[in-house]
């Protein structure tokens, strides 16, 4: 029996993207699942006038299995279900490497929620890690990529780092 595949696509909505994000919902709708709306707190000042200010995000939820039932298979809910909007503050900037590090609240609730134990867990673009850290907090195993070689001194140290505290 095949287990379906659960990608987890986040995208900040700013004047550029907004069409690609309906080019990719429109291009994959028959794996798209479900929509998840982060609720970063408060909105980052614009950078012009007579603008609206984001605060919110979207993360696409795409199933490569069963992306017509509203169920995921390896939901692993509290109360059975989960809200589909997530008020989960930004991350904070690691040193000067990155500014929009996810917060390792919302990594965790995606994995916790949507993995198991032992699972693999696939970043494509790892910035600078935090998907690998909490990963391996969770006890899963993960994969990533980073073509920038300063992130990936970033993540090689977080990790690092992860290691003496759990050893």
């Amino acid at each position: 029996m095949r287990t379906s595949n659960i990608i987890f696509y986040n995208i900040q909505i700013v004047t550029r993207s907004k069409r690609a994000i309906f080019k990719i919902i429109g291009e994959l709708s028959d794996y798209l699942k479900d929509i998840i709306v982060w609720d970063k707190g408060y909105a980052q000042p614009a950078m012009a006038h007579k603008v609206l200010n984001r605060r919110t995000e979207l993360i696409l939820v795409f199933d490569s299995k069963n992306a017509i039932s509203r169920q995921f298979e390896k939901a692993n809910f509290e109360r059975g279900t989960l809200d589909d909007l997530w008020q989960i503050k930004r991350g904070k900037k690691i040193a000067d490497n990155h500014s929009a590090v996810f917060p390792e609240e919302l990594v965790s609730t995606i994995i916790r929620n949507f993995s198991n134990e032992n699972d693999i867990v696939y970043d494509p673009f790892m910035g600078t890690g935090t998907t690998a850290v909490v990963a391996k907090k969770l006890n899963r195993h993960f994969l990533g990529s980073e073509l920038n070689k300063k992130y990936f001194e970033v993540i090689k140290h977080r990790l690092l780092e992860l290691e003496s505290q759990l050893f």
